[in-house]
């Protein structure tokens, strides 16, 4: 009795351990299910090792077959298997990172687009996701340390620099400021003043040119009343009949000049012959000359010329006796 209670027992225990390891198997992709293989390369890819789970957007899709370094050293290539009926993102990469606090990694399929800043390796084969690593937490931890480090001598350099002294140049420098603000202050203040001094007269300027456009207006209008109906061909037409007497004057009084320059040089020779005479009758030279300086010939000439005179009074009055005229003979 006690021997058939110790075998069902132990035939329950080791069925119980086949359902539990058959169940891993199938719910990872075990027996009877086709799988996808994918590749992914990164330069390090942390403490991933073969076994570890396969997620897309958090959901187990698969698990990582192995993990290896490539022939030329410079990557490390992970194999994947992931369930048929996932969808691969065009875009798709492979980020590694921890997926506890115990130790566990895991390799999550992102869209690249989604997580930009993330140092990918575009690996030269086909077919070969680009992959990042993320840094454990120990790095993380290192990486801490030192920043703490830095943040302290960063302190420490910050309180040699900021000294009471240091305090005290800066609160002047702030006074200096408000000091320099007042005076802007009041620069553009007066800025202002004469600006809307120079709007006043702009304005004033403007009212002037707006009056002188009208007055102009207004003669225009004037003028184009005086002109009436004349039109501009009209005027030009006046104006070049204008133009061609004026040309016409213009000779005449050139050929009139022409003349009286002609006369003018007559004159002259007439004058200059007239004081040629005067001057020989001054020297007693000539008939004249001698007529005016002998008086006895003067007077003879005179009454010469007086009875040249009664001869012809005389004709005037009885030409009868000097004339006569006969028709017939």
């Amino acid at each position: 009795m006690d021997r058939r209670r110790e075998i069902l027992v132990g035939a329950v225990v080791l069925l119980g351990i086949a359902v539990g390891v058959a169940g891993t198997i199938w719910l990872q992709g075990g027996w009877g299910r086709d799988r996808v293989a994918l590749r992914a390369a990164a330069t390090t890819v942390g403490q991933l090792v073969e076994g570890a789970a396969v997620k897309f957007r958090g959901v187990s899709v698969g698990r990582v077959e192995a993990v290896s370094v490539v022939p030329s050293g410079e990557a490390v290539m992970v194999e994947m298997t992931v369930r048929p009926d996932l969808v691969i993102p065009s875009d798709a990469a492979v980020l590694i990172a921890p997926e506890s606090m115990f130790g566990d990694w895991q390799a999550e399929i992102i869209r690249r687009g989604e997580y930009q800043t993330h140092p990918y390796l575009d690996y030269p084969e086909e077919g070969v996701l680009p992959g990042a690593a993320l840094p454990d937490f120990s790095r993380l931890t290192a990486t801490a340390d030192e920043i703490a480090s830095n943040l302290t001598s960063i302190s420490e350099r910050f309180e040699i620099a900021f000294t009471e002294e240091t305090a005290q140049n800066l609160r002047r420098a702030i006074d200096n400021l408000g000091e320099v603000s007042d005076g802007l202050s009041e620069i553009v203040s007066q800025q202002a003043d004469r600006f809307e001094d120079l709007a006043e007269g702009v304005d004033s300027s403007a009212r002037e040119l707006a009056a002188a456009a009208r007055e102009a207006r207004i003669s225009f209008e004037r003028v184009n009343t005086l002109m009436g109906g004349t039109t501009l061909e009209e005027m030009l037409a006046d104006a070049g009949a204008g133009m061609e007497n004026v040309r016409v004057l213009t000779e005449g009084m050139s050929q009139g000049m022409e003349e009286l320059r002609s006369a003018a040089r007559q004159a002259d020779a007439t004058f200059a012959r007239l004081d040629a005479v005067l001057a020989t009758a001054e020297a007693g030279e000539g008939s004249l000359g001698r007529l005016l300086g002998d008086p006895t010939l003067a007077t003879g000439a005179a009454d010469a010329i007086e009875e040249l005179r009664a001869l012809l009074r005389d004709i005037q009055e009885h030409p009868s006796r000097y004339l006569s005229f006969s028709v017939f003979q």
